[in-house]
């Protein structure tokens, strides 16, 4: 039976509240629905986004509680002063969540501060209680999501789905069959990356226990910047210069589409640990340019749009090469699951 990824965040959170409620009732903690409320919250996410926000969480509730407590105390004791500045933190608090959390989360502890402060007043063993509390609940959720039902990300699927993308957009362009559609396409490979960017940080701390450090991770994600940015530029360049081409020039750029073929199959075999042949290195789309420019040099040293758009397309082809090559290398020395 397979269980959904909803369902599973679910449970766990159901789970997360269960374990919080008994801690809570066996050490007799007075404000034990901070704990409870911030395991609910953190196991609401993958695992990668559990453990990232629990981090946030707990550093930004020191911090946060620390400066507003230091405000407190520095500031005259006055009711009007007090709701203030509870109504400021708890405008940015809601502001800031949803675009950026560590912000949030300061502003959110201040907002507890004063909250505490206008109904009966704010002191040091709070902010204790506050700080040991959240991060309690932060170590349920962390555990929970690690050990029961954990929704971990498919680093290989993910990124194996976007060279799949960019193979798909470049046949479509270079058969002819992507001409109305090519903005469309380019901002589809656009917000693919940009979601799996989105998620980098979050990935990031899930693989914090495979061979593969965050260096080579974000390399990774660089690399494949790199290469959607190239395919894109393709796809763009072939759509304007393709009228302008001889057939000769059309030859070519065949074989460097088939080459970047080959290349993003073998990147997708390794992705996902299957038995992939060699890759054809990017100095053969250069030999290919070298070549041409041998046939017809008086061609190529009057530099018009035909031979630069020539040049241009070759040159989007060979630093996409590069790139995929530089990937599927770093594949083979480190474990990406």
């Amino acid at each position: 039976m397979v269980i959904s990824n909803t369902t599973k965040m679910a449970l766990q959170t159901a789970l997360a509240i269960l374990i919080a409620e008994i801690v809570t009732q066996v050490f007799y903690i007075e404000r034990g629905y901070w704990i409870i409320l911030s395991a609910m919250v953190l196991t609401t996410q993958t695992w990668g986004e559990s453990l990232k926000r629990s981090l946030e969480r707990v550093s930004m509730t020191i911090l946060g509680g620390i400066c507003g407590t230091a405000l407190y105390f520095m500031l005259p004791s006055n009711q009007y002063i007090i709701v203030s500045l509870l109504l400021l933190y708890v405008f940015f608090a809601v502001y800031l969540l949803p675009i950026y959390h560590m912000a949030g989360v300061f502003a959110l502890t201040g907002f507890v501060v004063f909250l505490f402060a206008m109904v009966g007043g704010w002191n040091f063993v709070l902010l204790g209680e506050r700080i040991v509390d959240t991060a309690l609940g932060a170590l349920i959720a962390i555990l929970v999501g690690c050990f029961f039902l954990p929704v971990k990300t498919d680093i290989s699927e993910l990124f194996a789905g976007h060279f799949e993308k960019m193979l798909a957009a470049l046949q479509l362009a270079f058969d002819g069959k992507l001409h109305t559609n090519q903005i469309a396409a380019s901002q589809r490979l656009f917000s693919d990356f940009q979601m799996i960017r989105k998620n980098a940080m979050a990935i990031s701390y899930e693989i914090l226990f495979h061979r593969m450090n965050r260096r080579d991770f974000y390399f990774l994600i660089t690399q494949t910047a790199f290469c959607t940015q190239y395919v894109v530029g393709l796809i763009d360049a072939y759509s304007w210069l393709a009228p302008y081409l001889t057939k000769d020039d059309h030859e070519g750029i065949m074989t460097a589409l088939n080459t970047t073929r080959h290349n993003l199959e073998c990147l997708n075999m390794r992705l996902r640990n299957q038995p992939a042949p060699p890759m054809l290195p990017a100095v053969n789309l250069t030999e290919l340019l070298t070549k041409a420019i041998h046939a017809d040099p008086n061609r190529f040293a009057a530099l018009d749009t035909e031979v630069l758009g020539f040049y241009n397309i070759i040159y989007f082809f060979t630093r996409l090469n590069t790139r995929i090559n530089d990937i599927y290398f770093l594949l083979g020395k480190v474990n990406y699951r």
